[in-house]
């Protein structure tokens, strides 16, 4: 993976943050970009990813970090979607 795909999945973590955007949609593309940068068969922001490339647990630490900004700001009914999501991915919070 080129830098310059590395500095576009970082971009696309920052565009889907909370505080650049109000569309809920954006915490569940985050969910699975988290998935996709922790190994799962999930694409970040529509991109498969390689199985190793530098700068992956980064992007997945800043990622994770949006989705918890996310989660207080999400609806009931995005809350249960958010939980089923987080499953099914077998998501776990990281230090």
């Amino acid at each position: 993976m080129t830098q310059d795909t590395a500095a576009w999945l970082g971009e696309q973590i920052d565009a889907h943050d909370p505080d650049m955007t109000d569309d809920p949609e954006a915490a569940f593309r985050l969910a699975e970009a988290c998935a996709a940068f922790g190994g799962a068969t999930a694409q970040a922001f529509g991109m498969t990813l390689p199985e190793a490339f530098d700068g992956r647990d980064e992007l997945k630490q800043r990622a994770v970090a949006a989705l918890k900004r996310w989660l207080p700001r999400l609806d009931p009914e995005g809350r249960e979607r958010m939980k089923k999501l987080i499953g099914e991915y077998r998501l776990v919070a990281t230090q």
